[in-house]
């Protein structure tokens, strides 16, 4: 079930911006090659564990990467504010942003 609410705030981002957002899953990090920018993520899993499904956040509180955060896979629960955030092209990503962060 989460799985699912997961991918609907995915494909249906405008349904849920300003609500606060409570999930728990693995901590994953990525950082886009072309600006530099490293981007965190709660991955969830679906009841097979076969496919999985993810969001991006930002801390409220500024940290530094790595030392600051939990290691890849790390089991985490975020809650923050879902926003969409856009970029040039008009073309974005859901993010939660203002999260608080718990190993």
């Amino acid at each position: 079930m989460v799985y699912s609410m997961v991918f609907q705030m995915v494909t249906e981002p405008k349904k849920f911006i300003g609500k606060t957002i409570k999930m728990k899953g693995a901590f994953s990090s990525y950082q886009d090659e072309e600006t530099g920018r490293r981007f965190f993520g709660c991955v969830i899993k679906d009841a097979l564990a076969c496919c999985s499904q993810g969001l991006a956040f930002e801390t409220a509180k500024v940290r530094r990467y790595p030392n600051d955060y939990p290691d890849e896979g790390a089991s985490i629960t975020i809650v923050g504010t879902f926003e969409f955030e856009k970029e040039e092209d008009d073309i974005g990503f859901p993010i939660i942003k203002n999260a608080k962060l718990y190993k």
